[in-house]
This record gives C-alpha cells, structure tokens and sequence, in this order.
C-alpha cells in the first residue's frame, strides 16, 4: 500500500454514501409526520383549555354569582389558549402543502410577529387582570406586579418593532442582484436608443 492511498476501499465509500442518503431521506421524511403530529397536539392543548376557560368562566357564576371573578379566571385560561392556538397555526404553517421551501426570512417574520403580537395580548390582559383581582380584593400593596408586567410588556413590544422594522428588508441574493443590473442596464439601453431615434 502506498504512503498516500485511502485505506477506505471503493465499497467502504459506497456503504458510506448509502448511509449517508439514507439518513437525508429520513430527515426529509420526518417532518411529514412530526409537523402534522405537533400542531395537532397543540391544537389539541388549545382546545383542552378553552374548555377548561369556560368552565372556569361559568363555575364562579353558578356557585357564586361572582360574574367579575369567573371573568377573571376565564379570561386568564382564555388568553393561554389563544396562545397555544397561535403557536399551533405557526407549527402548522411552517411548511406549505407541497412541501415547497419557502423564503426563510419571511417564515420566521410572519411567525415572530405574530406569536409576538399574542403574546403581548396575553402580557396586557394578565396585567389587566391581575389590577382588577388585587383592586376587589383591597390588595394595593401588590400593585407593581401588574405594573412591572405591563412594563415588561410595552419593552417587548418596543423590541417586536424594531425586529419587524430591521427584519422588513429584503435579503437578495447575488444573482437576483446581478440580474436586476442587467436588467436596469437593458432598460436604460433602450431608452437611450428610443430617445435617439
């Protein structure tokens, strides 16, 4: 055997190659069945606790006929539902039918901003909430906790604007880029010539 040759033999490669697309087919195959299986159990979820808002919504009421505290409760479960429920969609959508790629960027934009934008409605109405729960029950010591949220709140929308704002630019690539030149350049060509004639 010669000082530089392989000690892989033509066949070691091709086992090689063979495992290796193998694996590339699996981890082409998982998502078909892992996306699917993830957004319906946060669908699922979602539902789970919707229901569980409305009984929560109702059961102050009947016992009780506190209609602000079953609000309360309610509105609280709700608020995570509908979070469970955005974050489901976002899974779902990740992939389109066709199992086409997307535009990277613009998945995680739309996925960011909307997610963001839910969890922000949560952040303000758990805030909301938690005034109204601490003003019944005479508690205004416990007050800056519904402030310190809506704090926190207003920062991370601050932040999911200038994300938004940053992330709006559109990445082109270096040949969408030289394409657009020569493009522009075909259209002055033309112009110059139309104007000469």
């Amino acid at each position: 055997m010669g000082l530089f040759t392989s000690p892989y033999s033509s066949q070691t490669a091709k086992r090689d190659y063979g495992l290796i697309a193998q694996i590339n087919r699996m981890i082409v195959a998982l998502p078909r069945v892992f996306v699917p299986l993830f957004s319906l159990l946060f669908f699922v979820f979602s539902v789970c606790l919707g229901i569980s808002a409305l009984v929560q919504f109702a059961q102050p009421i009947l016992q009780d006929g506190d209609f602000v505290q079953g609000l309360v409760k309610g509105l609280h479960t709700g608020v995570v539902a509908l979070a469970v429920y955005e974050l489901a969609q976002i899974v779902h959508q990740e992939y389109d039918y066709d199992n086409q790629p997307q535009d990277i960027m613009d998945r995680i934009r739309r996925g960011v901003a909307r997610f963001g934008s839910v969890v922000f409605v949560a952040l303000v109405l758990e805030s909301l909430i938690m005034v109204i729960k601490y003003s019944q029950q005479d508690l205004a010591g416990f007050l800056y906790y519904p402030a310190a949220i809506i704090a926190g709140a207003g920062f991370f929308l601050i932040a999911l604007g200038l994300f938004v704002r940053f992330a709006a630019a559109p990445l082109v690539s270096p040949r969408r880029r030289a394409r657009r030149r020569r493009d522009a350049g075909r259209r002055s060509s033309r112009r110059s010539s139309r104007g000469r004639a």
